[in-house]
């Protein structure tokens, strides 16, 4: 089945992948690159060439051709490759009849429970989220506790206030619901060791994300002086950065995206490496429904896969880019049966969407510090 033309699309700051077979059979996916969703677009362009003709039921060769060829360091490329990658499993699904996990080895679950990102601006709104949540029925909710003016205080304040906040959505929503805590690189390693101690109390299910993802040997060192499970390297975009991770001991849980990290066929060969030193997954993924469709996909049928990250998609442009939403009940995403990855793009909207840099979300710029000096986000 050969590929007879490969588009392109982007809404707000998300960019959409559509891969067209000349037997009439097509398929989606999503690129991961939200800061600047039009450099992906500029790379479909030119990988197109490469693609109309080949065949798209070879995901593998097609991936390693690309990347192989195009042979630098690149997270746009990546992102590209990812969304093709998805496209072309969800091709080869519906040419065959069947879901993408049936591809992949078949179910080892019935559902996938999900972990909803809470988003607030206060202890107070994020409390009334936390508990929102736990009584629609979700099991696990992933919290940021670094609030409002925090950039800007001294540091036992800052401390103090997000251990605050932390403890407190605990207080409010029990023992019965897992917590996890979004640190979002904003401490340093010394730093993030004394706040895993102090977070110990409300025992987290992850502390995810301590310091900056840039260096694999200080994310090794601060993870083995943490105290409870650290999740890391949502931006890294390859097999052998994971297995570098994946070396850490003292790390327990990896965080991939499929629109990043080289879609279904790279996203398994990072839960193997995963797996083979017990560590879980818990995808990066806080995008459009495309992303978390591929991801409910790969849930289904990995058995080191965790919790789903979920952010609710009944909301605009999210509930607008898919022909629907992904179903949840009772705080689980559902396992669709529908062939290839049960989703697809709604053609009419995208081909008139608006983009929206994804710097309009900080009109003030970056967030600085008491100084002047710039904090990372």
């Amino acid at each position: 089945m050969r590929i007879e033309g490969v588009e392109c699309y982007v809404a707000s700051h998300w960019a959409f992948v559509r891969v067209i077979t000349e037997a009439g059979i097509d398929g989606i996916g999503e690129a991961t690159y939200f800061p600047h969703p039009t450099a992906v677009r500029a790379v479909i362009d030119d990988l197109r060439g490469e693609l109309v003709g080949q065949d798209a039921f070879r995901p593998e060769f097609l991936f390693q051709r690309a990347f192989k060829h195009h042979c630098i360091r690149d997270a746009v490329l990546m992102a590209a490759l990812s969304a093709v990658d998805q496209a072309l499993w969800d091709i080869k699904g519906k040419a065959l009849g069947v879901p993408v996990w049936q591809l992949l080895g078949g179910r080892v679950r019935d559902k996938v429970r999900a972990i909803l990102l809470l988003e607030a601006g206060t202890e107070a709104a994020l409390v009334e989220q936390a508990v929102i949540a736990r009584d629609q029925g979700f099991t696990a909710i992933k919290i940021k506790p670094f609030l409002g003016d925090w950039h800007r205080q001294p540091m036992a304040q800052m401390m103090r206030s997000a251990i605050g906040a932390v403890e407190a959505v605990r207080e409010a929503v029990g023992w019965d619901i897992d917590i996890a805590i979004e640190m979002h690189r904003n401490l340093t390693p010394d730093l993030a060791a004394v706040f895993a101690a102090a977070a110990a109390r409300i025992s987290p299910y992850f502390l995810e994300d301590p310091i900056l993802p840039y260096s694999v040997a200080a994310n090794a060192s601060v993870a083995g002086r943490m105290a409870g499970p650290v999740a890391v390297a949502e931006r890294n975009t390859n097999i052998w950065e994971f297995r570098e991770f994946s070396d850490c001991h003292a790390v327990s849980i990896l965080r991939p995206d499929v629109g990043l990290a080289g879609g279904f066929t790279q996203m398994r060969k990072i839960a193997a490496i995963a797996e083979s030193r017990h560590q879980r997954i818990v995808p990066h993924n806080f995008t459009a429904p495309v992303s978390t469709a591929c991801h409910v996909q790969l849930a289904a049928c990995t058995p080191n896969w965790d919790v789903q990250g979920y952010v609710r998609e009944d909301r605009d442009p999210w509930n607008r880019v898919t022909s629907h939403i992904n179903r949840i009940e009772n705080g689980y995403l559902v396992i669709p049966e529908t062939p290839g990855i049960g989703m697809t793009l709604d053609l009419e909207y995208l081909a008139d969407a608006d983009y929206v840099p994804f710097g309009t979300k900080f009109p003030d710029g970056p967030v600085r510090a008491a100084d002047g000096g710039i904090k990372h986000q």
